[in-house]
């Protein structure tokens, strides 16, 4: 499973002169919890996500006083949390994929960094976005594909066993009987069991499972 085939191409996007209040209709309109922001070199210089937006001034509770010899970084927060444009409060620093990347490779970086969204570029340029809600529509169509019919059906189970979980076949009997798998043979833990069952029913085609001893 490739980025390419479950990016949605040709986001919404957004420049760091667009207003605060714009972007969140957008981000409303679209049902979306980031944009990528585009400079004037059509180059990704960040993105703007729900968490950027409610670390504004308007959602944080009472108003803090200045310190007596405010630094630089303090003007840079202040900036940041009541600026009135995405430039003022957007992440900076973005980590990108491209088409070519597994999906795989996206869940990874977005579990690490705590992303939703991630930029996909092609020589430079965004083409698409790739999000956490992708990879799960993903995982929804993309059960095992198999020819039909029990022998199939038999074959794929039993493949997956071995390959996915180290269990022989030799130790084990695979059966299929109207779409329902039958495996008998020593299963000496709940955890295995589990495992087993989990394996028969991505395959696709497969209506049950029943283990006999």
């Amino acid at each position: 499973m490739l980025v390419r085939d479950y990016m949605t191409p040709k986001p919404v996007c957004v420049s760091p002169d667009t207003s605060i209040k714009h972007t969140i209709q957008l981000m409303l309109d679209h049902n979306v919890s980031g944009l990528p922001v585009i400079g004037d070199d059509d180059q990704v210089i960040g993105m703007l996500t729900e968490s950027d937006l409610l670390s504004r001034s308007v959602f944080i509770a009472g108003l803090q006083s200045p310190p007596r010899d405010p630094d630089n970084a303090f003007f840079e927060n202040y900036v940041r949390t009541h600026g009135t444009t995405v430039g003022d409060c957007m992440t900076t620093g973005i980590i990108s994929v491209s088409p070519q990347q597994s999906l795989a490779d996206v869940a990874a970086l977005a579990r690490s960094h705590g992303i939703k969204r991630l930029p996909v570029l092609q020589s430079g340029k965004l083409i698409g976005i790739i999000s956490r809600r992708d990879i799960l529509r993903a995982v929804t169509a993309n059960r095992d594909c198999v020819a039909t019919g029990d022998v199939a059906l038999r074959l794929a189970v039993a493949t997956r066993l071995r390959s996915e979980l180290g269990l022989e076949t030799d130790r084990l009997t695979v059966e299929v009987k109207n779409a329902i798998v039958e495996i008998s043979g020593p299963v000496p833990s709940p955890a295995q069991r589990r495992a087993m069952q989990v394996v028969a029913e991505s395959v696709a085609g497969v209506a049950g499972i029943n283990f006999r001893h």
